[in-house]
């Protein structure tokens, strides 16, 4: 099955945003923790304080992938690898 353009747009900024976190906390290593903090922040600020009428799916989906591809952890797979684990500058 073929992917929406939209769909296709969110995974590659989360892909990007993943990489870009990856590489500052490869200088600052608190550079992630302190990332996720305010990425789960801002999920739950879209979560809970957006209109009823909003299409919060949308927005909250690339912050999930973010996530999932720094900490290698999956609600629906469990705890897997990073993206780009294996990685070496």
């Amino acid at each position: 099955m073929a992917l929406s353009d939209l769909h296709q747009s969110k995974r590659g900024i989360a892909a990007l945003t993943a990489c870009l976190v990856q590489t500052i906390n490869e200088s600052d290593p608190t550079f992630q923790e302190r990332f996720l903090k305010r990425l789960g922040e801002a999920y739950y600020e879209i979560r809970d304080n957006s209109p009823a009428s909003d299409n919060n799916h949308e927005a909250l989906e690339p912050l999930t992938w973010v996530q999932e591809y720094l900490t290698g952890f999956s609600r629906f797979t469990g705890q897997g690898e990073p993206f780009l684990a294996h990685y070496r500058p």
